[in-house]
């Protein structure tokens, strides 16, 4: 295939059922927050992962500059804050919305309270990727709750996952 077209590419991608992530930062008294689903564990030895964030926003710049960043795997019912960091033109603010609780580890990057999972990690690199920046987080401290089921997106919307 010579050329594939925009909307074919995001269909093949959309069939893709991905979890969905939310990677945040603080810089300077500020935080923002991103909805994500290029998430990916990269390396057991040292512990390092991945997130895939576009250029055209401020995030590759802010986790450049502030050096850490953190990383909420969400956990099903919490679609909404997916959608809110998924809204573009939103600027840092001083602290996310009250409905959107936050705790914080050792990098003092925030994290969605009630996620599935939680990481927080120290920037690594930072590498080039067509459109998008290639952060490698240093892995500091890592948890879950087992007892929560993931969020998924899967063809441009919100899904839970149903066990047998």
């Amino acid at each position: 295939m010579a050329h594939v077209s925009p909307e074919d590419f995001k269909a093949a991608l959309g069939s893709w059922a991905a979890g969905v992530t939310v990677v945040t930062t603080r810089l300077d008294g500020m935080v923002y927050g991103l909805t994500v689903s290029s998430f990916s564990s990269l390396s057991m030895d040292p512990r390092l992962i991945l997130v895939c964030l576009a250029d055209t926003n401020r995030m590759p710049k802010m986790i450049s500059e502030s050096k850490c960043f953190g990383v909420s795997i969400l956990a099903e019912g919490q679609d909404e804050i997916a959608t809110w960091f998924s809204k573009s033109g939103r600027e840092p603010l001083a602290a996310f919305p009250a409905e959107i609780p936050t705790i914080e580890w050792e990098t003092g990057s925030p994290l969605i309270a009630g996620a599935l999972g939680h990481i927080d990690c120290e920037l690594d690199a930072a590498l080039p990727g067509g459109d998008h920046t290639i952060v490698v987080g240093r892995v500091l401290g890592a948890g879950a709750d087992a007892a929560k089921k993931p969020l998924l997106y899967y063809r441009r919307g919100y899904r839970g996952l149903v066990l047998d």
